[in-house]
Order: structure tokens, then sequence, then C-alpha cells
């Protein structure tokens, strides 16, 4: 016999099948809806009731009447305006925050400097942003049901505490509870990879595929691991940090204290900092009309594109180190799909080449394992960050399919 605790979760599971379904199936009646959930009609008529009355559902006119004289059912639609969801991402460079609607499609976002070293005077300044994005896009702040946060470093899956991000110089930081005290809603954090993992599984290239490994190359370097549809978080929260595995030994030192990582020698600021050094050997570049500014990879990629022999270098060298750290992910999750993103993908597809070449030298099985780039760019994190915001109030866990 089912105790109280039991029913009550087998509500919600029904609850969660009816209003996906609505969401994803534009206008559906009742009837539709009992027969594509494999529901009872009176379970989902109860369900639509519920959702009608808390204005999550409207009701839209009627279907085509029905053979023999029957009258024609009333058609349902999910109601876009019934709630609104923020994503937040703490980059590097920029803080950004995406206003999304009730389906999650974004609708507006803004953005600020970052601010490094002082956690807690970026929380402040997240109010006020928030409040920017939200009046600009002309949403009450009683709308906003969850908060979706990404940071590029190490988040306790648990607590929500960003436990290190090095290039933010952020350590030991209760993300979650200082966000969820400034903006008074539940508020998730995840790392940015692992947010972007998300989103491209629902979204973008890995959609449909059930176990895949999205790897983010730009000012930093990790990886969000999805296996058997489902994101791995490890048993902390830590997984997927590829960028300080080191791939060469005695290398270059990395923002985590250690040499030679991965990190080191492929990330965006890795190609910057080898520019600059070839620049100041005075080696005959296209690149020297530069000078000390920061060389960001779309410019060494045309450069490259050129016939430049020092942006060709720096790209196959980080391509070369890039396909050894994917090599190992490959030889350790044997998954379907690879996709890169983030800043570097930008090189385009000489770059790729270059790192699936490495990749196949250097992975013990590298075939039928596709290399991609990402097909959301620089909207991944902020896609992501708002798809699990809504995951934690609707509860859809399920990345395929969802």
């Amino acid at each position: 016999m089912l105790d109280k605790g039991d029913n009550r979760a087998i509500r919600e599971v029904n609850r969660s099948i009816i209003l996906d379904l609505v969401r994803r199936g534009g206008r559906i009646s009742r009837t539709e809806l009992a027969r594509r959930s494999k529901l009872t009609k009176p379970t989902v008529s109860t369900i639509i009731f519920e959702l009608l009355d808390q204005g999550v559902v409207r009701e839209v006119g009627f279907g085509e009447s029905v053979s023999g004289g029957g009258r024609p059912a009333r058609m349902l639609e999910f109601n876009d305006a019934a709630a609104a969801y923020l994503g937040i991402h703490f980059g590097v460079r920029a803080t950004t925050v995406a206003v999304a609607d009730a389906r999650g499609v974004i609708r507006l976002v803004r953005g600020r400097p970052a601010v490094h070293g002082q956690p807690g005077r970026s929380m402040k300044e997240i109010r006020l942003l928030v409040a920017e994005a939200l009046r600009a896009a002309r949403v009450p702040r009683s709308r906003v049901e969850a908060v979706g946060a990404t940071v590029p470093g190490l988040v306790d899956h648990e607590s929500g505490t960003c436990v290190l991000a090095p290039n933010l110089d952020w350590r030991d930081f209760p993300l979650r509870d200082a966000l969820a005290d400034e903006l008074r809603v539940p508020v998730v954090v995840n790392n940015i990879t692992q947010a972007s993992a998300v989103a491209e599984g629902r979204q973008g290239a890995a959609r449909g595929v059930r176990s895949y490994v999205w790897v983010y190359v730009g000012s930093g370097v990790g990886a969000g691991v999805v296996i058997d549809g489902r994101l791995f978080y490890g048993q902390s929260g830590f997984s997927g940090e590829i960028g300080h595995c080191p791939v060469v030994e005695d290398g270059p030192a990395c923002a985590c204290g250690r040499r030679g990582c991965l990190e080191a020698v492929a990330s965006s600021m890795a190609l910057s900092r080898a520019v600059h050094d070839a620049v100041a050997r005075k080696e005959p570049t296209l690149l020297a009309a530069h000078g000390k500014d920061p060389m960001d990879t779309v410019t060494i990629a045309a450069a490259a594109a050129e016939g430049d022999a020092v942006a060709l270098r720096i790209l196959a060298q980080a391509a070369e180190h890039l396909g050894r750290g994917i090599s190992f992910l490959l030889n350790v999750l044997n998954p379907e799909m690879i996709v890169l993103g983030g800043p570097v993908v930008l090189a385009g597809e000489a770059f790729l080449r270059e790192v699936r070449g490495a990749v196949a030298r250097h992975a013990l099985l590298p075939h039928g394992v596709a290399v991609v780039p990402s097909t959301l760019g620089d909207k991944a994190e902020l896609t992501g960050a708002v798809l699990l915001a809504m995951e934690r109030t609707v509860k859809s866990v399920r990345i395929v399919g969802g």
C-alpha cells in the first residue's frame, strides 16, 4: 500500500509529464494528453484543472469537430508568461544575466564587467544587474521562479559553494546561499561546462546523443560529462576538470599552481601568451603589428589563414595539446561525441582538423567518436543555466529527449 509520500511523488511525476507535453505540444486537447501520457482521463483533467487555476496553462478555443457529431474538444496551450527564469554567468571578463520565459526561451541579456577577487561585491552588483534586466524585459520580480548560476570553477554540488575559481580569484564562497539571500528565490549553481553540456544536449550539437562530453576551451579548459542521458557530477560535483590534467612535463605555470596543465598550454590565455612571446622574440609575423594588445583567437586564426607561420605554429601546438587531453576522455569514458565550445573554437575548421588529427594519434580507439563544434556558441552557458533553473522547479532531470 502506498503512503502519502508515495502518492505525492506520483502526483508530481504525473504533473511534470502533463506539463512537459503541454509545453512541447502547441495546442493540445485533454484527450490527446491522456493518449500521449498513458494516464487516465480523470487524472489528466485533475492536473489540467490545477494548471489552469495556477495560470500555467490556458484554454484557447476548440479543436476541429469530431466525427459522429460530438462536441469539439477544448484546446489547451502553455502560458509563456506564467513564469520567468534567470540565468547568471559569472565569467572571467563579464557577468551576464539572461531573462527567460516559462518555456526557457531567453528574451533578454544584460552584462557588466566581471569583478575579480571580491565575490561579496559581485553579489551586490548582481542584484542591480538583475533589477536592470527584469526592468528592460518588463518582467515583474514576482514572476521569477528560480535562478541558475554558472561559474568557471569547482562547485560543490550539494552546498552550491564555489570551492575554487582561480581565474576569478574566488575560493570557498557560498555562492548559492549568497545569491538566494540577494534575490530571494531558489538558486541552483553549476560549473559552466556542466551547464553548457546540458544546453548542448537539449538544443545543440549533441541533441539526441546519450553519452558525450562538452569541452570548453577559452580562458580556462574544462569538460561537462553526460553519461546515458544524465549529467555526471562525480562525488562532490567536481567532475570534468580536464584542464588541470598535465599534458606537458614541466610546462608553463597554471592558475591552479601546477605546471604543464592542459589549460596552461591550450586556453585562449595560452595562445595570447605564445603570440606575445613570439613578438618579443621579433619573429617575422603578421601579428607583430598588434604589439602588446591581447590576441584573440579570431585574429590568430585570420593570420593563420593568410599563411602566417607563427599563427599556424601556435594553433597547431594548441590543437596537439588539446587533442592529447581529449584522448584521455575517450580512453576513460568512451563517449559517442566530443563537443568543443568556447572562444578557441572560433579558430575555425582548420583548427578542428588539427584537433581531430591529434585525437587520432593519442586516443586508443578514436574511430567512431565525432569531434564537433558547439552549435550554441557563447549562448551555451546562459542557456544551460536557465534549463537547470527550470529543473529546480519542474524536476525534469533527463538531458536526452529533454
